[in-house]
C-alpha cells in the first residue's frame, strides 16, 4: 500500500467513501457525518491545500484523510483535560475515511500509522491530534491502537457540527521530543 498526496482526480473515489461511511456510521446508530458534514468544498479545500493524503493499492483508493497544520478551530478550546503539548506546533488528522469494500481489513490503521511515519521525519511539529465521537468505539480503537493518549473532550458546535462533545487524542511526534531530549543531555 502506498500513502500520496490526493489529486482532483481521486475526489469522486473520496466523496463515494463518504457516503459510504455516513451509512456505516448511521447504521451503527452513530450521529457522526450524519447531514452535511464534511461538505464537498472542505473536501476539494484539503485537497488543494495539499493536506489530504489517500493509501492507494493497485491504482484504487482504500482510504483517505486530512492532516492540517495549524492552529485547528476544533482544539483551541479543549473542554475537560489538557493537552500535552499546550502552545506547540501540532498537525491535526481529520476526516479518516475507508472504502467499504476495505471495511475490516485494517485500512484505517495502516492509513494513520503511514501519516504518522511521514509526520515524524519532521521536527518542525510536537505533536499530532485527533478527535472522533464518543460512539465510534472502533476509532477510538484504531486512535489508542496508534499510539494516541486520551485528554479530554473538545466542544465541536462552535465549528458548526450537529454533536457537541468528541473524545481528543494527542501523541507526541518522537522526533522531536528524542531530539529535545537529546539536547538537554548536552547542556
Amino acid at each position: 500500500m502506498l500513502l500520496r498526496q490526493a489529486q482532483m482526480n481521486d475526489l469522486p473515489q473520496i466523496l463515494k467513501m463518504v457516503g459510504d461511511g455516513r451509512q456505516f456510521l448511521a447504521a451503527q446508530g452513530i450521529d457522526q457525518w450524519q447531514g452535511v458534514y464534511p461538505k464537498t468544498a472542505t473536501l476539494v479545500a484539503d485537497i488543494q491545500h495539499q493536506h489530504t493524503y489517500v493509501l492507494v493499492q493497485a491504482n484504487q483508493i482504500l482510504g483517505a484523510a486530512a492532516v492540517v497544520p495549524g492552529l485547528d478551530p476544533t482544539y483551541q478550546q479543549i473542554m475537560t483535560g489538557q493537552w500535552l503539548t499546550d502552545g506547540s506546533a501540532y498537525l491535526a488528522i481529520h476526516r479518516v475515511m475507508v472504502s467499504t469494500e476495505h471495511h475490516g481489513e485494517g485500512v484505517a490503521e495502516n492509513l494513520i500509522r503511514q501519516i504518522l511515519k511521514e509526520i515524524e521525519k519532521s521536527d518542525h511539529f510536537a505533536s499530532v491530534r485527533i478527535d472522533t465521537h464518543p460512539q465510534n468505539k472502533a476509532m477510538q480503537h484504531i486512535i489508542k491502537k496508534c499510539g494516541f493518549t486520551q485528554i479530554g473532550t473538545v466542544n465541536l458546535t462552535a465549528i458548526g457540527k450537529p454533536h457537541t462533545n468528541n473524545f481528543a487524542y494527542e501523541r507526541l511526534n518522537t522526533n522531536v521530543h528524542q531530539k529535545q531530549f537529546s539536547e538537554s543531555l548536552v547542556d
